[in-house]
């Protein structure tokens, strides 16, 4: 059986919006269910109480914290594999999948460490006993589902570099279906709906949240092993086992994977780090910022995966030695990415007050919420146009410029700024996102100006 080939790239604008929105769109139904789930948690903690809703916001906010760091190492799978699937090369995408779990078994220990023992972080939050309490039990059993995460990460990469996204999608929808009945199970019944209960099982609260993930990671990891074992589509690659260390390849992961992993961490690490310190201005407003956060984050989630798409999709270009296709794709899903942004941060400025009280029933937290939603219209814009570039750039396997760009853009300006204008202007939780809308703005636009250098010497080095 022979590997399946690339889609040849398309030259006009509508063309390229195709490609990627063939490729992106089951990778942004994948991508939905899974920020489904975190929702889902919202809403279900947000009806308990405001203690439980706090908790659970600030134990994703460190579990995210880690996690998306050990995540974005793994995404150098990606434009690697999508490079040698490119040049159809099937072996070396095998190849780079085995060294992918190596680099997971690496990851793993780091992670654990920073889930099980996550007091630094929590003493940052300086949030009431009960809430960090919540928040730790939260961490603890989502701590048990780690390794399967990082092992589905990788699967998942994998598969979006050879333009099977459809699996990934397939098995993510199972989490919101069932995220409900799992929950009901360990936080003690919801809104008038009685806890299923587990004999022996005190109710958990909020903190009860983190085993439906933790559960389904294992349930995602083994049906992914499965159709590693038994789809005819993988053969060509040679994938079975974990195969031997091959530092070369391990190297080429390393050198791409822990910048993006940094580029992540910064991050999500700013925008968490946000959740922790604004827990000192009391639990209405860690509820409000978490409904923002929340839905700034579902937002992300079209971004992220038309981005990924057009990476992937400028990667495997690569691959096939042609930089000026995989250019004009880089600039065609960042032109789509941004217009469909656009229209989306309309519409919720239109909907901020509705939005808002879908997510709670405490107007306190509703008020907050709605008065922060203008800016999250803002801060979309901006993240969708970081998102893109930062995807395409990886395609040409540059990460460490973007990570220092990250760095200087969301620690300094997002954090720094933040802070001044939060407690130094009193000016609360809006100092933060006014200053975040500054800081992905400042990000986007310096990635712009590296991706047209880096691709403008690829393509000239190629043309002499």
């Amino acid at each position: 059986m022979s590997i399946a080939k690339r889609a040849p790239a398309g030259s006009s604008r509508r063309a390229s919006a195709i490609q990627i929105l063939s490729l992106g769109w089951p990778m942004f139904i994948g991508q939905l269910a899974v920020m489904a789930n975190g929702i889902i948690d919202t809403a279900m903690a947000g009806h308990l109480s405001a203690t439980d809703l706090a908790a659970v916001a600030i134990g994703a906010s460190v579990f995210y914290t880690v996690y998306v760091g050990l995540m974005g190492a793994l995404q150098a799978i990606s434009p690697i594999a999508a490079q040698h699937f490119g040049g159809n090369r099937p072996l070396e995408v095998g190849d780079t999948w085995r060294q992918g779990q190596w680099m997971a078994l690496a990851l793993l220990g780091p992670g654990l460490i920073a889930m099980c023992f996550p007091q630094p972080l929590l003493w940052i939050a300086a949030a009431p006993e009960a809430v960090n309490d919540r928040a730790m039990l939260y961490l603890n059993a989502l701590a048990f589902g780690l390794p399967a995460a990082l092992w589905f990460r990788a699967f998942t990469t994998l598969n979006i570099a050879v333009s099977r996204p459809r699996v990934v999608m397939a098995i993510n929808l199972l989490g919101p279906v069932c995220k409900v009945p799992l929950n009901l199970l360990f936080i003690g019944g919801w809104d008038g709906i009685p806890a299923l209960g587990i004999p022996g099982l005190s109710p958990m609260g909020g903190a009860g949240c983190g085993v439906a993930p933790a559960v389904m990671y294992w349930v995602s990891a083994v049906i992914g092993w499965l159709m590693l074992r038994r789809s005819s589509f993988y053969r060509p690659f040679a994938m079975h086992g974990l195969g031997w260390l091959k530092w070369p390849a391990l190297k080429e992961l390393m050198r791409m994977g822990l910048p993006i992993g940094g580029t992540y961490l910064i991050d999500v690490s700013a925008f968490n780090m946000v959740t922790l310190m604004v827990a000192r201005l009391g639990t209405e407003t860690v509820g409000g910022h978490a409904i923002v956060s929340n839905v700034a984050a579902a937002l992300y989630m079209l971004p992220l995966a038309l981005s990924g798409a057009a990476g992937v999709l400028s990667a495997q270009q690569l691959g096939a030695a042609d930089p000026a296709a995989a250019r004009r794709i880089g600039w065609h899903g960042i032109q789509l990415v941004v217009g469909l942004a656009i229209l989306t941060a309309i519409a919720v400025f239109a909907l901020r007050e509705p939005l808002a009280h879908a997510y709670t029933s405490n107007p306190e937290v509703a008020r907050v919420a709605v008065s922060l939603l203008a800016l999250v219209s803002a801060y979309h814009v901006f993240d969708a146009m970081q998102c893109t570039v930062a995807f395409a750039l990886r395609a040409w396997k540059v990460t460490v410029a973007p990570m220092v760009i990250f760095a200087v853009s969301l620690w300094g300006v997002g954090l720094g700024a933040g802070w001044g204008l939060a407690f130094g202007l009193g000016m609360g939780v809006a100092g933060f996102w006014i200053a975040a809308v500054a800081a992905v703005a400042l990000a986007g636009l310096s990635l712009m100006v590296l991706f047209e250098r880096v691709a403008r010497r690829q393509i000239d080095a190629t043309t002499r």
